[in-house]
């Protein structure tokens, strides 16, 4: 699906919107050579794309501001880039409303309601009628489709962008990576990317596990000191400070697995369960499945 994606997918769709979408950059991914980054390094080296194991002292050479451990296993993907989301959605927004889509911004939809010959859409002070609807509310997916079969949890993830004393051509794309390290268990997962679209190197913990949020809530305040030391522990070169923060949601399935399906109570409507904080990279396909389901309702 990957492969696929990023043959087909992301190319078609940047030729439709006129706009490049995917920006190469090194991919490096990097952990202790035993337990999950070793299970995931030896699946993505037998699965016969272009991604090669190096040497630790050839990883340093190439990615100086990068942080390795000394007995850290480093896997160099070539496929690797940045995707310009804001561009991608930007450019969506544009394409849909020339071709005559009606947008809705800031609301809120409060029930599906399966008629005869139309679902019924409750919004706020309206009902809109509709042949098929398409459910992708990432967390709040269970709130419209109480059927959905896999459990969802949520995690709110906070993301950091530092400033690092390095030139500047250093942190951009096509000389800095995107890079994961995998530690020994699923909590010890954090990654980083290059400064793109705004100032700063992007990093985080990649959080799956533990007791999820309610999306809902009003979220904490951001850790900054949490981030500064991830981001001293990471990168090589001083950190010299936060340029800014953000909260995201992750909508996490079980096994972190994507999912498009009719719903069981009324197969007019169809979800999609393709978050888990990976989900994006695979949107071009994922839409493709929905809207094979939809012309086919």
């Amino acid at each position: 699906m990957a492969r696929q994606t990023q043959r087909d997918g992301w190319p078609l769709l940047a030729q439709e919107l006129g706009v490049a979408l995917v920006h190469p950059t090194p991919g490096v991914f990097f952990g202790p050579p035993k337990g999950l980054f070793h299970d995931f390094m030896e699946a993505t080296l037998g699965a016969g794309v272009p991604v090669e194991q190096i040497d630790l002292r050839e990883a340093e050479a190439r990615f100086p501001l990068l942080s390795f451990g000394r007995e850290d296993a480093v896997m160099l993907d070539h496929t690797a880039g940045v995707l310009a989301a804001h561009d991608a959605m930007s450019g969506l927004r544009a394409w849909l409303l020339a071709h005559g889509v009606e947008v809705r911004a800031e609301v809120a939809v409060r029930r599906l309601q399966p008629e005869v010959g139309h679902v019924e859409v409750e919004v706020d002070g309206e009902s809109l009628r509709a042949r098929a609807v398409v459910v992708a509310t990432g967390a709040w997916l269970p709130e419209l489709m109480p059927e959905w079969p896999l459990a969802l949890a949520t995690y709110r993830q906070q993301v950091g962008f530092v400033r690092v004393a390095a030139e500047a051509g250093a942190t951009q794309v096509g000389a800095f990576p995107v890079w994961c390290r995998i530690g020994q268990t699923a909590e010890d997962f954090v990654y980083g990317l290059p400064e793109f679209g705004q100032p700063g190197l992007k990093l985080a913990h990649h959080r799956t596990t533990g007791d999820g949020d309610d999306p809902n809530a009003v979220a904490s305040a951001i850790e900054h000191e949490a981030l500064l030391e991830l981001a001293r522990a990471r990168l090589s070169v001083p950190v010299t400070g936060v340029v800014s923060a953000e909260h995201c949601l992750y909508s996490v399935a079980p096994a972190e697995e994507l999912r498009v399906a009719r719903s069981s109570r009324d197969p007019r409507v169809i979800g999609i369960a393709a978050c888990s904080g990976h989900g994006f990279k695979f949107g071009p396909m994922i839409g493709r499945q929905a809207a094979d389901l939809v012309a086919q309702t």
